[in-house]
């Protein structure tokens, strides 16, 4: 009688193995150590959209009590 078990089960490994491979070298890409800081004029404009969003937020509860 022939085992043909251990035989598909290594083709499978083998399988296994390349599809992980592959699988991580698609993931493999270099990244940033630091992150760039934003510019100045970018961060001010974007504190007064939250802060504008926030105004709104606070009056929407004042006025639903």
């Amino acid at each position: 009688m022939v085992t043909t078990r251990t035989t598909l089960g290594t083709a499978q490994q083998l399988h296994l193995n390349r599809a992980a491979r592959t699988a991580g070298e698609a993931f493999a890409f270099e990244e940033p150590e630091t992150l760039r800081a934003a510019p100045a004029g970018r961060s001010y404009g974007t504190n007064l959209l939250w802060l504008a969003m926030a105004l709104i937020a606070v009056l929407a509860l004042w006025l639903s009590f």
